[in-house]
C-alpha cells in the first residue's frame, strides 16, 4: 500500500472552483487501496469536509505553506525535509512543488495567465514568468498530468509543447458538492430585486466578460419587459470603477442589474432555484463548473461558445458568441421572449448524468496506482 501525499495547501476557507475540486476529489477517495495524508494550511479547510475525511482514514497534517508564490517553494521544501517520507504524491492544482521529487500526479485547471496575462495586475511579466516555469517544472517531473477538459489539454500542448502529450490525461469534473445546498431554508437573508431574472454566478475578473455582458444589457434594456433583471452574483472587487458608473447609471432608467456580492453556498441555491436562466459570457475556462451547476437546477443556460465551454455543455445551452454584444443582446431578448424550454432541460438533464465527482475520483486514483 502506498502513501500519497495529497497538496490542499491552495485551498482557502471561502470556497472558490479550485478548493471545490480538490475537497471532492478528496473526499471520494478509496481509502482500502493506499494511505493518504492530505496537507492543509492551518484553517482553510472548512470543518464538514475536515471531520469526513478524517472519518475515512485520510491523515491530516497542517503547515503554513503559502497558496502561491517564490514563498510557497521555500516553505514547501523545508516541509518535505522535515516529514515522513511519501512514496508518491497527489498535486491538485496548477502551483506545483519545484523542491517535490516525488513520483507525481498533478492537474492542471486551465492557462488563463497565457491568454490573459494583464490580469496579472502589477509585474504582470515577472509574475507570468514564474507561472510558466512553475507549470513547466510541473510537466516535466510529473509521472502523469491531469487536464480537466480537452480545451485545457490542448492549450497545454500549444503553450508548453507536443513533448508532453503522451502524458496527460483528460479527466472532467463533478457536480454533486450541490446536492449539500439542494434543498430550500429558512436561513436566506437575501433576495433577488426582481420577479424574474438571469442570472450570472462568477468572479469579476476580465476574462469573465462582464463589461460586455453589462453592455449588452445596455444594449437590450429597453426591450426586457417589466419585471424581469439580471442578478450578479460574485466578488466585484475586480470591476472597473467606471463599469460600477454604467450599472448606476443603467439602474436610474430602469432597476435592471442587482450586484449580490459574494453569497453563502444556501443563498446561492436559492437564488439559483429562483433564477429563470443563468447567463454565463466567460471568454476561456479550463472546465466550467457554473454549466453542471445550471443543469443540476434546471434552469435554462445561455453560453459563451468559447474554449472548453461547448465541450462540457454539449447541445444543451443557448449559445452566443462573447466577443459581439449585440449577440449577446439578442440572445438575452429573445430568451425572455421564448416561453417552452422544455427539451432544453431534458437535454441538460442527460447531460449532467456524463459527470460525476466520484468518476473523477476513481480516475485519478487509477492514475495514481500506475506510478
Amino acid at each position: 500500500m502506498k502513501h500519497i501525499l495529497i497538496d490542499g495547501t491552495t485551498m482557502s476557507r471561502r470556497i472558490d472552483g479550485l478548493t471545490q475540486y480538490i475537497l471532492n476529489v478528496v473526499l471520494h477517495l478509496d481509502c482500502t487501496k493506499n494511505k493518504y495524508t492530505l496537507l492543509l494550511r492551518p484553517d482553510e479547510c472548512p470543518a464538514n469536509y475536515l471531520q469526513r475525511f478524517i472519518d475515512k482514514g485520510i491523515a491530516i497534517e497542517e503547515a503554513n505553506i503559502a497558496p502561491i508564490g517564490p514563498l510557497r517553494d521555500i516553505q514547501f521544501a523545508r516541509y518535505l525535509r522535515t516529514h515522513t517520507p511519501f512514496d508518491a504524491a497527489f498535486i491538485p492544482s496548477n502551483q506545483y512543488p519545484i523542491a517535490l521529487r516525488l513520483p507525481a500526479v498533478y492537474v492542471i485547471h486551465d492557462l488563463i495567465y497565457e491568454q490573459f496575462p494583464e490580469q496579472l495586475g502589477r509585474f504582470s511579466s515577472l509574475k507570468r514568468w514564474y507561472l510558466r516555469w512553475v507549470v513547466k517544472i510541473g510537466l516535466k517531473r510529473a509521472r502523469k498530468v491531469v487536464a480537466v477538459s480537452k480545451y485545457t489539454q490542448s492549450e497545454i500542448i500549444r503553450c508548453y509543447g507536443k513533448q508532453f502529450e503522451d502524458k496527460i490525461h483528460v479527466i472532467y469534473e463533478g457536480w454533486e458538492h450541490l446536492l449539500s445546498n439542494a434543498l430550500p431554508t429558512n436561513e436566506v437573508s437575501i433576495s433577488a430585486d426582481f420577479q424574474e431574472y438571469i442570472l450570472y454566478v462568477g468572479s469579476s475578473r476580465g476574462h469573465k466578460n462582464l463589461a460586455r455582458l453589462i453592455a449588452a444589457i445596455k444594449h437590450c434594456q429597453n426591450d426586457i419587459p417589466n419585471g424581469w433583471g439580471f442578478v450578479i452574483v460574485g466578488n466585484t472587487k475586480m470591476f472597473k470603477p467606471e463599469q460600477l458608473r454604467e450599472i448606476e447609471q443603467l439602474n436610474r432608467t430602469k432597476k435592471t442589474i442587482q450586484l449580490t456580492g459574494w453569497l453563502s453556498d444556501e443563498q446561492l441555491a436559492e437564488f439559483f432555484r429562483q433564477a429563470k436562466a443563468l447567463v454565463f459570457p466567460s471568454l476561456s475556462e479550463g472546465f466550467g463548473i457554473p454549466v453542471l451547476e445550471a443543469y443540476f437546477y434546471k434552469i435554462p443556460l445561455l453560453l459563451s461558445n468559447q474554449a472548453s465551454l461547448p465541450e462540457v455543455a454539449g447541445d444543451a445551452a443557448i449559445y452566443f458568441n462573447p466577443y459581439d454584444i449585440e449577440n449577446i443582446a439578442n440572445t438575452l431578448v429573445q430568451f425572455v421572449k421564448t416561453n417552452d424550454y422544455s427539451e432544453l432541460i431534458t437535454k441538460q438533464i442527460g447531460r449532467l448524468s456524463l459527470y460525476s465527482w466520484e468518476k473523477t475520483s476513481n480516475q485519478i486514483q487509477q492514475i495514481i496506482q500506475t506510478i
